[in-house]
């Protein structure tokens, strides 16, 4: 299996995780990616405490919105 697959299947497996609830997608692949590269690299990676993404992300969108709207 090669990495790309073996990220996937651990997102997927997050997903799961999760109740098999959409919109946390990106967040289940960093997270995969990090616990799968940890591995290979001979360690796990820290999982940071309170971060989301999710929040990060919505915020960016609603700046583009509001770029978007403004005349010009």
């Amino acid at each position: 299996m090669n990495l790309h697959e073996e990220i996937s299947r651990v997102a997927y497996e997050l997903f799961e995780s999760r109740g098999c609830v959409h919109g946390c997608d990106l967040d289940d692949w960093l997270k995969a990616e990090r616990k799968v590269l940890g591995q290979h690299a001979g360690q796990e990676i820290e999982e940071p405490e309170d971060v989301d993404i999710s929040e990060e992300l919505a915020a960016i969108e609603e700046e583009k919105m509001e770029r978007q709207t403004k005349p010009r």
